[in-house]
Protein backbone atom coordinates (compact mmCIF):
# COMPACT_ATOMS: atom_id res chain seq x y z
CA UNK A 1 0.00 0.00 0.00
CA UNK A 2 2.86 2.40 0.81
CA UNK A 3 4.42 1.72 -2.58
CA UNK A 4 1.10 2.32 -4.30
CA UNK A 5 0.56 5.60 -2.47
CA UNK A 6 4.13 6.68 -3.32
CA UNK A 7 3.63 5.80 -7.00
CA UNK A 8 0.35 7.74 -7.19
CA UNK A 9 1.90 10.74 -5.45
CA UNK A 10 4.87 10.67 -7.83
CA UNK A 11 2.59 10.55 -10.87
CA UNK A 12 0.53 13.44 -9.46
CA UNK A 13 3.66 15.58 -9.10
CA UNK A 14 4.97 14.68 -12.56
CA UNK A 15 1.57 15.40 -14.04
CA UNK A 16 1.87 19.05 -13.01
CA UNK A 17 5.07 19.49 -15.01
CA UNK A 18 3.82 17.65 -18.10
CA UNK A 19 2.31 20.67 -19.97
CA UNK A 20 5.56 22.64 -19.88
CA UNK A 21 7.56 19.59 -20.94
CA UNK A 22 5.16 18.86 -23.80
CA UNK A 23 5.26 22.47 -25.05
CA UNK A 24 9.04 22.45 -25.09
CA UNK A 25 9.35 19.09 -26.85
CA UNK A 26 6.70 19.86 -29.48
CA UNK A 27 8.06 23.31 -30.24
CA UNK A 28 11.43 21.77 -30.98
CA UNK A 29 9.99 19.05 -33.20
CA UNK A 30 7.28 20.95 -35.06
CA UNK A 31 8.53 24.52 -35.33
CA UNK A 32 12.27 24.41 -35.99
CA UNK A 33 12.89 24.89 -39.76
CA UNK A 34 16.49 23.76 -39.31
CA UNK A 35 15.35 20.17 -38.68
CA UNK A 36 13.83 17.84 -41.27
CA UNK A 37 10.43 16.63 -40.12
CA UNK A 38 9.44 13.14 -41.23
CA UNK A 39 7.24 10.45 -39.69
CA UNK A 40 9.64 7.94 -38.17
CA UNK A 41 9.85 4.73 -40.20
CA UNK A 42 6.94 5.98 -42.37
CA UNK A 43 4.39 4.78 -39.81
CA UNK A 44 1.19 6.41 -38.56
CA UNK A 45 2.13 6.77 -34.89
CA UNK A 46 3.22 10.41 -35.19
CA UNK A 47 0.27 11.50 -37.37
CA UNK A 48 -2.23 11.99 -34.54
CA UNK A 49 0.16 13.98 -32.32
CA UNK A 50 1.11 16.22 -35.26
CA UNK A 51 -2.52 17.01 -36.12
CA UNK A 52 -3.32 17.58 -32.44
CA UNK A 53 -0.45 20.04 -32.17
CA UNK A 54 -1.54 21.91 -35.29
CA UNK A 55 -5.08 22.16 -33.93
CA UNK A 56 -3.83 23.67 -30.69
CA UNK A 57 -1.33 25.94 -32.43
CA UNK A 58 -2.90 26.99 -35.76
CA UNK A 59 -0.32 29.74 -36.20
CA UNK A 60 3.41 29.09 -35.96
CA UNK A 61 6.37 31.47 -35.99
CA UNK A 62 6.54 31.15 -39.79
CA UNK A 63 4.70 29.67 -42.76
CA UNK A 64 3.86 25.99 -42.77
CA UNK A 65 4.06 23.70 -45.79
CA UNK A 66 2.51 20.23 -45.72
CA UNK A 67 3.56 17.35 -48.01
CA UNK A 68 1.08 14.45 -48.10
CA UNK A 69 1.33 11.14 -49.91
CA UNK A 70 2.94 7.74 -49.79
CA UNK A 71 6.49 6.39 -49.99
CA UNK A 72 7.40 8.74 -52.86
CA UNK A 73 6.84 11.71 -50.55
CA UNK A 74 8.35 9.93 -47.56
CA UNK A 75 11.52 9.29 -49.55
CA UNK A 76 11.89 5.53 -49.75
CA UNK A 77 15.57 4.60 -49.76
CA UNK A 78 16.61 8.16 -48.86
CA UNK A 79 17.56 9.88 -45.65
CA UNK A 80 15.12 12.46 -44.30
CA UNK A 81 17.37 15.25 -45.55
CA UNK A 82 17.37 13.86 -49.12
CA UNK A 83 13.60 13.42 -49.44
CA UNK A 84 11.48 15.83 -51.49
CA UNK A 85 10.01 17.80 -48.54
CA UNK A 86 13.45 18.36 -47.02
CA UNK A 87 14.82 19.56 -50.36
CA UNK A 88 11.91 21.98 -50.53
CA UNK A 89 12.66 23.07 -46.95
CA UNK A 90 16.15 24.07 -48.05
CA UNK A 91 14.61 26.45 -50.60
CA UNK A 92 12.09 27.92 -48.16
CA UNK A 93 14.07 28.54 -44.99
CA UNK A 94 11.38 30.83 -43.59
CA UNK A 95 8.79 28.02 -43.50
CA UNK A 96 8.42 24.76 -41.61
CA UNK A 97 7.94 21.87 -44.02
CA UNK A 98 6.20 18.70 -42.80
CA UNK A 99 6.88 15.40 -44.54
CA UNK A 100 3.69 13.39 -43.89
CA UNK A 101 4.46 10.59 -46.34
CA UNK A 102 3.30 7.12 -45.27
CA UNK A 103 4.06 3.95 -47.21
CA UNK A 104 0.98 2.90 -49.18
CA UNK A 105 -1.09 5.88 -48.00
CA UNK A 106 -4.18 6.22 -50.25
CA UNK A 107 -5.17 9.56 -51.76
CA UNK A 108 -8.45 9.64 -49.81
CA UNK A 109 -6.52 9.23 -46.54
CA UNK A 110 -4.37 12.19 -47.58
CA UNK A 111 -7.59 14.15 -48.17
CA UNK A 112 -8.84 13.46 -44.64
CA UNK A 113 -5.49 14.46 -43.12
CA UNK A 114 -5.48 17.63 -45.24
CA UNK A 115 -8.98 18.45 -44.05
CA UNK A 116 -7.97 17.98 -40.42
CA UNK A 117 -4.88 20.21 -40.76
CA UNK A 118 -5.92 22.79 -43.35
CA UNK A 119 -6.52 25.68 -40.96
CA UNK A 120 -2.98 25.41 -39.56
CA UNK A 121 -0.98 25.22 -42.80
CA UNK A 122 -0.33 27.76 -45.54
CA UNK A 123 0.43 25.49 -48.51
CA UNK A 124 -0.19 21.80 -49.19
CA UNK A 125 1.35 19.42 -51.73
CA UNK A 126 -0.30 16.04 -52.32
CA UNK A 127 1.10 13.11 -54.27
CA UNK A 128 -1.81 11.43 -56.07
CA UNK A 129 -1.68 7.65 -55.75
CA UNK A 130 -2.50 4.84 -58.16
CA UNK A 131 -5.53 3.46 -56.31
CA UNK A 132 -8.90 4.31 -57.80
CA UNK A 133 -11.26 3.03 -55.10
CA UNK A 134 -11.91 5.33 -52.10
CA UNK A 135 -9.85 3.23 -49.71
CA UNK A 136 -9.03 4.76 -46.33
CA UNK A 137 -6.67 3.49 -43.63
CA UNK A 138 -9.17 2.00 -41.10
CA UNK A 139 -7.13 3.27 -38.13
CA UNK A 140 -7.39 6.90 -39.26
CA UNK A 141 -10.49 7.85 -37.20
CA UNK A 142 -8.63 6.93 -34.02
CA UNK A 143 -5.75 9.25 -34.93
CA UNK A 144 -7.30 12.43 -36.32
CA UNK A 145 -10.67 14.18 -36.08
CA UNK A 146 -13.01 13.08 -38.89
CA UNK A 147 -16.53 14.46 -39.13
CA UNK A 148 -19.61 12.28 -39.22
CA UNK A 149 -20.25 12.91 -42.91
CA UNK A 150 -16.81 11.63 -43.91
CA UNK A 151 -17.11 8.63 -41.60
CA UNK A 152 -20.31 7.68 -43.40
CA UNK A 153 -19.03 8.46 -46.90
CA UNK A 154 -15.89 6.36 -46.53
CA UNK A 155 -17.52 3.63 -44.40
CA UNK A 156 -15.26 4.22 -41.43
CA UNK A 157 -16.03 3.12 -37.87
CA UNK A 158 -16.41 5.92 -35.35
CA UNK A 159 -13.65 5.94 -32.68
CA UNK A 160 -14.45 4.48 -29.29
CA UNK A 161 -16.31 7.13 -27.27
CA UNK A 162 -14.51 6.43 -24.00
CA UNK A 163 -11.11 6.55 -25.65
CA UNK A 164 -12.08 9.79 -27.40
CA UNK A 165 -12.95 11.42 -24.07
CA UNK A 166 -9.72 10.20 -22.48
CA UNK A 167 -7.71 11.77 -25.31
CA UNK A 168 -9.35 15.21 -25.05
CA UNK A 169 -9.07 18.11 -22.63
CA UNK A 170 -11.93 16.58 -20.64
CA UNK A 171 -9.38 14.15 -19.22
CA UNK A 172 -7.42 15.91 -16.50
CA UNK A 173 -4.81 13.15 -16.26
CA UNK A 174 -2.26 14.74 -18.59
CA UNK A 175 0.30 11.94 -18.54
CA UNK A 176 -2.28 9.57 -19.97
CA UNK A 177 -3.98 12.04 -22.28
CA UNK A 178 -0.74 13.25 -23.87
CA UNK A 179 1.31 10.05 -23.72
CA UNK A 180 1.34 9.61 -27.52
CA UNK A 181 2.22 13.26 -28.05
CA UNK A 182 5.15 13.16 -25.63
CA UNK A 183 6.57 10.04 -27.28
CA UNK A 184 6.08 11.44 -30.80
CA UNK A 185 7.73 14.73 -29.82
CA UNK A 186 10.70 12.94 -28.27
CA UNK A 187 11.24 10.09 -30.71
CA UNK A 188 8.95 10.59 -33.70
CA UNK A 189 7.48 7.18 -32.85
CA UNK A 190 6.51 5.12 -29.83
CA UNK A 191 9.25 4.54 -27.27
CA UNK A 192 9.16 0.79 -27.93
CA UNK A 193 9.35 1.25 -31.69
CA UNK A 194 12.15 3.81 -31.39
CA UNK A 195 14.29 1.48 -29.28
CA UNK A 196 13.62 -1.42 -31.63
CA UNK A 197 14.41 0.60 -34.75
CA UNK A 198 17.62 2.07 -33.44
CA UNK A 199 19.14 -1.24 -32.43
CA UNK A 200 20.17 -1.60 -36.05
CA UNK A 201 20.86 2.06 -36.81
CA UNK A 202 24.24 1.39 -38.37
CA UNK A 203 22.88 -1.32 -40.67
CA UNK A 204 19.99 0.88 -41.80
CA UNK A 205 22.30 3.82 -42.46
CA UNK A 206 24.49 1.56 -44.58
CA UNK A 207 21.45 0.26 -46.51
CA UNK A 208 20.19 3.82 -47.09
CA UNK A 209 23.52 4.71 -48.64
CA UNK A 210 23.38 1.66 -50.88
CA UNK A 211 19.80 2.44 -51.96
CA UNK A 212 20.61 6.07 -52.63
CA UNK A 213 23.77 5.31 -54.57
CA UNK A 214 22.10 5.16 -58.03
CA UNK A 215 21.21 8.86 -57.68
CA UNK A 216 24.85 9.74 -58.06
CA UNK A 217 25.03 7.77 -61.32
CA UNK A 218 22.20 9.72 -62.98
CA UNK A 219 23.20 11.28 -66.31
CA UNK A 220 23.54 15.04 -66.24
CA UNK A 221 21.01 15.54 -69.03
CA UNK A 222 18.17 13.77 -67.18
CA UNK A 223 15.72 16.36 -65.88
CA UNK A 224 12.46 16.35 -63.95
CA UNK A 225 9.83 18.34 -65.85
CA UNK A 226 6.35 19.59 -64.97
CA UNK A 227 3.29 20.33 -67.10
CA UNK A 228 0.32 22.40 -65.92
CA UNK A 229 -2.56 21.98 -68.39
CA UNK A 230 -5.15 24.76 -68.33
CA UNK A 231 -8.39 24.84 -70.30
CA UNK A 232 -9.20 27.98 -72.25
CA UNK A 233 -12.63 28.27 -70.63
CA UNK A 234 -14.50 27.01 -67.59
CA UNK A 235 -16.23 23.69 -68.41
CA UNK A 236 -20.02 23.61 -68.57
CA UNK A 237 -22.06 21.95 -65.80
CA UNK A 238 -22.44 18.65 -67.64
CA UNK A 239 -18.73 18.33 -68.42
CA UNK A 240 -17.73 19.17 -64.86
CA UNK A 241 -20.21 16.62 -63.50
CA UNK A 242 -18.57 13.95 -65.66
CA UNK A 243 -15.12 14.72 -64.27
CA UNK A 244 -16.47 14.77 -60.71
CA UNK A 245 -17.99 11.30 -61.10
CA UNK A 246 -14.76 9.96 -62.54
CA UNK A 247 -12.42 11.28 -59.83
CA UNK A 248 -14.48 12.45 -56.83
CA UNK A 249 -11.49 12.51 -54.45
CA UNK A 250 -9.69 14.96 -56.71
CA UNK A 251 -12.59 17.38 -56.83
CA UNK A 252 -13.10 17.10 -53.09
CA UNK A 253 -9.60 18.51 -52.68
CA UNK A 254 -10.51 21.40 -54.95
CA UNK A 255 -13.78 22.13 -53.14
CA UNK A 256 -12.10 22.00 -49.74
CA UNK A 257 -9.22 24.34 -50.50
CA UNK A 258 -11.30 26.80 -52.49
CA UNK A 259 -13.79 27.03 -49.61
CA UNK A 260 -10.95 27.82 -47.18
CA UNK A 261 -9.12 30.05 -49.68
CA UNK A 262 -5.93 28.04 -49.20
CA UNK A 263 -3.53 26.76 -51.91
CA UNK A 264 -3.07 23.07 -52.68
CA UNK A 265 -0.93 21.47 -55.40
CA UNK A 266 -1.80 17.93 -56.49
CA UNK A 267 1.09 16.02 -58.06
CA UNK A 268 0.17 13.63 -60.86
CA UNK A 269 3.24 11.41 -61.17
CA UNK A 270 3.50 10.12 -64.75
CA UNK A 271 3.65 6.33 -64.83
CA UNK A 272 2.56 6.02 -61.21
CA UNK A 273 -0.55 8.04 -60.34
CA UNK A 274 -3.88 6.90 -61.75
CA UNK A 275 -4.08 8.30 -65.24
CA UNK A 276 -5.83 11.64 -65.77
CA UNK A 277 -6.55 13.06 -69.22
CA UNK A 278 -5.05 16.47 -69.97
CA UNK A 279 -8.59 17.71 -70.64
CA UNK A 280 -9.70 16.69 -67.14
CA UNK A 281 -6.64 18.31 -65.56
CA UNK A 282 -7.08 21.47 -67.63
CA UNK A 283 -10.73 21.81 -66.60
CA UNK A 284 -9.88 21.18 -62.94
CA UNK A 285 -7.15 23.82 -63.01
CA UNK A 286 -9.48 26.31 -64.64
CA UNK A 287 -12.34 25.70 -62.20
CA UNK A 288 -10.28 25.95 -59.04
CA UNK A 289 -7.70 28.61 -59.97
CA UNK A 290 -5.94 30.06 -58.09
CA UNK A 291 -6.49 27.79 -55.06
CA UNK A 292 -6.07 24.24 -56.37
CA UNK A 293 -4.34 22.76 -59.36
CA UNK A 294 -2.89 19.54 -60.69
CA UNK A 295 0.70 19.43 -61.93
CA UNK A 296 1.85 16.56 -64.14
CA UNK A 297 5.32 15.47 -63.01
CA UNK A 298 7.65 13.62 -65.42
CA UNK A 299 10.57 11.84 -63.75
CA UNK A 300 12.98 10.07 -66.15
CA UNK A 301 13.69 6.45 -65.08
CA UNK A 302 17.43 7.18 -64.58
CA UNK A 303 16.41 9.64 -61.85
CA UNK A 304 14.57 6.99 -59.83
CA UNK A 305 15.91 4.40 -57.44
CA UNK A 306 13.70 1.57 -58.64
CA UNK A 307 11.67 2.95 -61.53
CA UNK A 308 9.21 4.66 -59.19
CA UNK A 309 10.80 6.27 -56.12
CA UNK A 310 12.73 9.50 -56.47
CA UNK A 311 16.49 9.57 -56.19
CA UNK A 312 18.04 12.43 -54.24
CA UNK A 313 18.80 14.16 -57.55
CA UNK A 314 15.17 13.88 -58.65
CA UNK A 315 13.95 15.11 -55.26
CA UNK A 316 16.22 18.14 -55.57
CA UNK A 317 15.08 18.91 -59.10
CA UNK A 318 11.39 18.46 -58.29
CA UNK A 319 11.66 20.65 -55.19
CA UNK A 320 13.25 23.38 -57.28
CA UNK A 321 10.58 23.07 -59.97
CA UNK A 322 7.79 23.31 -57.39
CA UNK A 323 9.47 26.28 -55.75
CA UNK A 324 9.90 28.08 -59.05
CA UNK A 325 6.23 27.56 -59.92
CA UNK A 326 5.23 28.85 -56.51
CA UNK A 327 7.33 31.96 -57.09
CA UNK A 328 5.55 32.53 -60.39
CA UNK A 329 2.21 32.22 -58.64
CA UNK A 330 3.14 34.95 -56.17
CA UNK A 331 4.41 37.26 -58.88
CA UNK A 332 1.08 37.32 -60.70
Amino acid sequence: MRRLVFAVATLAVLDRFEPALLRSLEAGRYEDPATDFRLENSDLFGLGPLVAYLHEHPHGPGRRVLFLGNSIVFGYGLSASDALPARYQQLDASAKVFNVGVNGFPTVSSYLVAKAAIDAVDLTYVNLGPIEAPIVAPILPTLIPIDEGDLAQFHLPAPNRTERILSTRANRWRLYRDAYRVQAAMFGSSTRQYIYLHKGAFARALMARVHAAPAGDAPSDATVTIDAPMSAAVPDVSREATWRRDRPELWQFGDLYRSRRKPVVLLQMEGYSKMLADAAIGDFNRVFAPYARVLVVHVPPPLTIDGMHLSSVAATQLARALWDLRQEDHSR
